[in-house]
């Protein structure tokens, strides 16, 4: 396994799983990572909305990032965490199946991830593949993965009275 030394030519990425395929969010647009649980519903969410938390006083939405990444619904259990991460239109949650670690990836190991195996839909969340050990870590770009301003806004505006 490498070493999880940073330097100028490496960026740190918080680790987690959707599914059998193994993700990578810049570390410095992660808040925190909390046990998962159940979102509060948001009538007229939009698409990709599990609801909102009460994280700490304020009221953030939580996304289901395995149906906007890969077509399927999230289904919590155990292991299941809820990364929260810092979006140019604040806290958002993303539901994941588990988060593992934080490792140091160095910028040549970033390869563009191939466009054949992406859909248009999601292309422009992903910065790249990586090699990490014997694993390969896909690694989004947070500004795309994140929604913006207006689709957070609406959604806590609504979840606000039901939490």
């Amino acid at each position: 396994m490498k070493n999880n030394v940073v330097t100028a030519e490496s960026r740190q990425y918080v680790l987690f799983h959707l599914g059998t395929e193994e993700y990578g969010l810049p570390i410095e647009r992660v808040q925190s990572i909390i046990c998962y649980e159940q979102p509060t519903p948001v009538p007229h969410a939009p698409s990709g909305v599990e609801g909102v938390i009460n994280l700490r006083g304020k009221v953030i939405p939580v996304i289901d990032l395995s149906m906007r990444l890969l077509g399927v619904p999230f289904t919590g259990a155990s292991t299941s965490r809820i990364v929260v991460a810092e979006g140019d239109s604040g806290l958002v949650g993303l539901a994941v199946d588990s988060a593992s670690e934080v490792v140091s990836i160095s910028m040549s190991e970033i390869r563009p991830a191939p466009e054949a195996a992406l859909s248009a839909d999601t292309a422009e969340a992903f910065e790249g593949v990586a090699n990490y050990g014997d694993r390969l870590i896909i690694l989004l770009q947070a500004d795309k993965v994140l929604p913006r301003q207006e689709f957070v806004a609406s959604t806590v505006q609504e979840g606000e009275a039901d939490v």
